[in-house]
């Protein structure tokens, strides 16, 4: 190996591995977290053979068995970090000359996995099987007898591709680059040809079989990124079997800058156009309801106001579990009633916050069927360790024992679920499940006892009531109810509620400015307003109307009244 490449491969791997660690840790942990919760990965034989029994099952439950330390996104960082450094330098030893030229090339695959992975649907399935299928190619090059290498190529080909799926493809080329061309040309027709066989065993369309099937999340688009990765090793290895021995010096350092142009060029270019970091955002309002972080909910909001009905929903929740809803939230951007409670989509992601809020306010069956309905929507068709802890726990207050046992029994062969199932399974046997778990025996108080309703999204505010109604100490109800009528902008239903909780105590803020408008929208003066909403509240609301009615740009009345509910009335949810 040249000195100059031993630099290069020590300085870029270096640097390869903590600026993935930094950029998956610092900048991208939400995606990282998000990987986790999407799958059950179970320590079972019937697991194991369930996964390895199509195409690509090998690399897939590879894939599986690490993504499941994605709960903890430093570990997931470095698991991302190792698996770009091992796909460089296996591209790299699968080079016959080490020179510097194949050296800036073989960086050019583990680049393209990094964007890959930039995408939340990005499995590391994919990894797994460039990476087995790199390390394949170099151990089968290696032999020297010609009839044994030719016949681990044709049998490695059939076995690689039921193992690793289609991107076993690196296999096939990087060995025909080497063996003659009868040998290449039938390592790569019999590849070819393999999906087109493999339809008639497996339930899959013809696409998908030559896409890969456990790459990405769905199964009908192709993981473009992924095959750019393949792209950049066959380019390598081409590069190594021509220009490197051809003779031709002055091409080297032609590609040898261009691979560095491509390197340097793509990082800032993939930030731009392929991280999505709006979605990091609601990711990490969804993890932190999910392990209900409520102060670091309320701390991210303060630092950047959450826009998105998912991401304000979620701090609405935090919020109500800190008793500051009715003080603090119209002090943030406010999107009506889809804000608080967000209307039920079809599909995997937004459920699950929006069922922790029914959940925590007591309306167990509403949270079970979102949850559910979350899980069925996984494109993959993966069973979720998020979800099935949730259903367990959703089955044992509504006190379906039995139900909840099943979901208790595959949280029991993973790593990270196993305790809390185990533990939770000997105090459901022994009857004191709600003796030791608190969390389960407040929402089990705040359930409906005596009533039960048909679930309706036009007819919230009844529901919320009947909770309401039947423990008036549920106070996540009660806020969730008074709140509904606010975005809602039913001032009329809202001082309709509030006669039934007054206690005779000062009101909070938002509350005393709905009555105060409710007030205003009904008499000419102040004449016999109750003492607790004059004073500063009537000098503001008087000129709040005064500029309003003048025609007060909306950006200068929100620096001024942004904080009121009387300018969310008025400016917001039109």
């Amino acid at each position: 190996m040249q000195k100059s490449a031993k630099y290069l491969l020590v300085a870029g791997n270096i640097f390869l591995s903590v600026a993935a660690v930094l950029f998956f840790a610092v900048f991208y942990p939400y995606h990282v977290h998000y990987q986790e919760q999407y799958q059950l990965f179970e320590f079972t034989a019937a697991y194991f053979s369930s996964v390895v029994s199509v195409p690509g099952g090998l690399a897939d439950y590879l894939g599986r068995f690490l993504t499941q330390f994605f709960l903890y996104s430093g570990i997931g960082s470095v698991i991302y970090a190792l698996a770009l450094v091992l796909v460089q330098t296996l591209t790299f030893a699968c080079c016959r000359n080490k020179s510097l030229v194949n050296c800036a090339l073989s960086f050019l695959p583990a680049v393209a996995l990094w964007v890959f992975h930039l995408d939340e649907n990005a499995l590391l399935s994919a990894d797994v099987a460039v990476i087995l299928s790199l390390l394949s190619a170099y151990a089968v090059s290696k032999v020297r007898r010609n009839d044994v290498r030719h016949i681990c190529l044709i049998a490695g080909i059939p076995v690689l591709y039921f193992l690793l799926g289609s991107l076993s493809f690196i296999f096939v080329c990087i060995l025909a680059c080497r063996e003659k061309p009868w040998w290449g040309i039938s390592g790569i027709v019999l590849s070819l040809a393999l999906p087109f066989a493999a339809q008639y065993f497996f339930d899959y369309t013809l696409r998908s079989l030559y896409a890969g099937l456990h790459y990405y999340r769905f199964f009908r688009v192709v993981p473009a990124w992924a095959w750019v990765s393949v792209i950049a090793i066959l380019l390598t290895v081409a590069v190594d079997c021509t220009v490197n021995h051809s003779g031709k010096s002055v091409a080297r350092p032609v590609i040898f800058i261009l691979a560095l142009a491509v390197i340097a060029g793509s990082v800032p270019a993939a930030l731009k156009y392929q991280a999505d970091f709006d979605k990091e955002e609601l990711m990490e309002y969804d993890f932190l309801v999910r392990f209900q972080k409520w102060d670091s909910i309320i701390a991210a909001a303060d630092k950047k106001a959450p826009d998105k009905p998912l991401s304000v929903s979620c701090l609405n929740l935090a919020l109500a579990e800190k008793w500051q809803l009715a003080d603090k939230m119209f002090n943030y951007f406010q999107n009506g009633p889809d804000g608080l409670l967000p209307a039920f989509v079809r599909d995997f992601t937004s459920p699950l916050p929006t069922a922790e809020a029914y959940f925590r306010m007591g309306m167990v069956n509403t949270a079970q069927r979102y949850t559910f309905e979350a899980q069925e929507s996984i494109p993959d068709y993966q069973k979720s360790a998020r979800c099935y802890r949730r259903l367990a726990e959703t089955n044992i207050i509504n006190g379906d024992f039995d139900v909840a046992r099943k979901y208790l029994k595959p949280l029991k062969n993973t790593i990270f679920y196993r305790q809390w199932a185990k533990t939770a399974e000997e105090y459901l046997n022994s009857g004191e499940i709600f003796d030791r778990s608190r969390d389960l025996s407040e929402i089990s108080s705040m359930r409906l006892q005596n009533h039960d309703f048909l679930f309706s999204d036009t007819e919230m505010d009844s529901m919320i009531g009947t909770l309401m109604l039947e423990n008036g100490r549920n106070m996540m109800a009660i806020q969730y109810l008074m709140a509904y009528c606010l975005l809602k902008k039913d001032v009329a239903r809202f001082c309709e509620c509030y006669s039934m909780i007054d206690d005779g105590r000062v009101p909070s803020k938002s509350y005393q400015e709905a009555l105060l408008l409710a007030w205003v929208g009904s008499h000419s003066d102040f004449e016999g307003l109750p003492q607790y909403l004059g004073g500063q509240n009537t000098l503001r609301i008087n000129q709040f109307i005064r500029d309003y009615k003048q025609g007060v740009p909306a950006d200068r009345m929100e620096k001024t009244y942004g904080d009121t509910y009387w300018f969310y009335y008025y400016y917001r949810y039109q």
